[in-house]
């Protein structure tokens, strides 16, 4: 029985050791609804799987989502700088979303990120086309 509970106990020691905290990340470019997406009034969510050496993106791949919103992700996943330091390949959640009323004048987005994991791009309708026919 002592020597179960001492490598319960090791195995607990081990586990505890190897979680890790989110990688740190230097730098991030807005991320912005892609404009044909917004006018077409498309949502939805990109997963994005990435791979970083030396705090540098090498590679990002569209897991799902939207081609529309793809090139968008994409494009601003490969944006990004971690710490020298962090090597991996991880996974991240874009999720687009229309929200509001229509405006005549162009409105900020509303950005929401919990980084590495997740990022929302929420934005207003674009303005109604009125035909004066």
């Amino acid at each position: 029985m002592r020597t179960v509970l001492i490598f319960l106990c090791l195995v607990m020691v081990r586990v505890i050791a190897q979680q890790t905290p989110d990688p740190i990340i230097l730098h991030i470019d807005v991320p912005r609804y892609p404009p044909l997406a917004r006018a077409a009034r498309i949502e939805g969510s990109v997963v994005v799987s990435f791979a970083v050496k030396g705090g540098e993106v090498q590679n990002a791949e569209a897991k799902s989502g939207h081609p529309l919103l793809v090139t968008a992700t994409i494009e601003n996943v490969k944006s990004w700088r971690f710490s020298q330091d962090v090597n991996g390949t991880f996974t991240t959640t874009f999720e687009y979303r229309i929200k509001g009323h229509p405006t005549s004048t162009r409105q900020n987005p509303k950005i929401e990120m919990r980084l590495p994991a997740f990022v929302r791009v929420t934005e207003t309708p674009p303005p109604l086309m009125v035909s004066t026919s």
